[in-house]
């Protein structure tokens, strides 16, 4: 590292600080007792430079960090919320281990693994409001709960394809090296934002399914589970529609594609499926055997149950539309809608029709 050279500054007797008076040159004068240096002035001097070198190179760090990392959270207020003072109890299906986590951080840790750092607020604050919902719908007792976190004595589990995907603090810190903090500060303001409200139907917390991106309208409940749920209706999604992102493509070979139908290979002319009028895939035959377009995708580990194939040497080229369960919000549209300056609550409104948004008052208890 370089280092500054300084030049010794003179007094006004021209003598150098620090320096010692040579007798052996008469051009040189005897200094006089008032002319003298004295210790206070030599440590006055020091201070000045080290004055100046934090101005030169303090000042503009602590403008760096300020900039880069945005106003400081208010912990107390994060502490104090209600969420903070609910526990809802997580399977970790990675340490096979349940745990108990207050309600806010499991809020943030959703947001965290759902969004990305530029998200608009409104859709992160729409977002906080459903997954607190789905979490506290789960926490009312066994009806709510996945059947992995019944049988673990959970709430809900850390499992994506059962629950909502969570991401903490480290992950965040990994993936957004130079926007963690303030992405995290978002994420906190957005649960801070709506602490303690849900949304109900008939005074009751709902299922409030979430996914990532819809091929350009979202499932009913009628077309996922075969009854009718009111606030689960298909909504059309037109951004998600024109998402250049929304498409993927995947190639299987034979005994890959015969895993799903428990065969050791299949023959692609016996493969054939069928689409129900929304587009989506209905059901997939082999032969005799039939399953559902939604289990397909899931035991194939396709993004979505809107998909098309083709033969080609190389395989089963599968082209799926869309990213998740395509039933509840689409986290995609949600975003460009709040880009477009809609509200929270009217985002919340477009997804879930019927809905009220309400405190969580007497629906679940406090943790320890």
């Amino acid at each position: 590292m370089s280092r500054t050279r300084f030049t010794p500054i003179k007094s006004r007797n021209g003598i150098r600080l620090g320096a010692v008076p040579s007798h052996n040159h008469p051009e040189t004068p005897a200094p006089h007792d008032d002319d003298a240096v004295t210790p206070n002035e030599v440590m006055r001097f020091v201070l000045r430079i080290v004055f100046v070198f934090a101005a030169i190179v303090g000042v503009p760090t602590v403008i760096a960090h300020a900039v880069h990392r945005g106003p400081m959270p208010d912990v107390t207020a994060w502490l104090n919320t209600t969420d903070a003072k609910t526990g809802v109890r997580v399977y970790d299906t990675g340490s096979q281990s349940t745990s108990t986590m207050p309600l806010n951080t499991y809020i943030l840790d959703v947001l965290a693994a759902e969004f990305p750092p530029n998200t608009p607020m409104t859709s992160l604050e729409a977002a906080a409001v459903a997954t607190r919902t789905y979490a506290v719908h789960a926490m009312q007792g066994s009806s709510g709960s996945s059947p992995l976190a019944k049988s673990h004595n959970a709430d809900v589990t850390n499992d994506s394809q059962l629950d909502l995907p969570l991401a903490n603090e480290q992950d965040i810190e990994a993936e957004y090296p130079n926007d963690s903090f303030q992405f995290l500060s978002r994420l906190q303001a957005a649960v801070e934002t709506t602490d303690g409200l849900v949304l109900t139907y008939q005074k009751q917390p709902i299922l409030a399914f979430m996914f990532e991106l819809s091929p350009g309208t979202t499932l009913s409940s009628q077309d996922v589970f075969h009854h009718n749920i009111p606030y689960l209706q298909a909504i059309k999604c037109p951004d998600d529609a024109v998402d250049p992102d929304g498409t993927s493509t995947n190639t299987f070979e034979p005994r890959e594609v015969a895993q799903a139908f428990s065969l050791p290979t299949v023959q692609w002319s016996e493969l054939k499926m069928s689409r129900a009028p929304n587009g989506f895939v209905s059901t997939v035959t082999y032969g005799k055997q039939v399953i559902s377009g939604a289990d397909f995708a899931n035991l194939l580990h396709l993004p979505s149950a809107d998909f098309t194939w083709q033969v080609r040497p190389q395989g089963l080229v599968i082209t799926s539309h869309g990213r998740g369960t395509n039933i509840g919000m689409s986290l995609h549209e949600a975003q460009a809608l709040a880009a477009k300056g809609m509200s929270w609550k009217d985002i919340l409104a477009k997804f879930y029709p019927g809905t009220t948004v309400q405190l969580d008052d007497g629906m679940v208890g406090t943790g320890e």
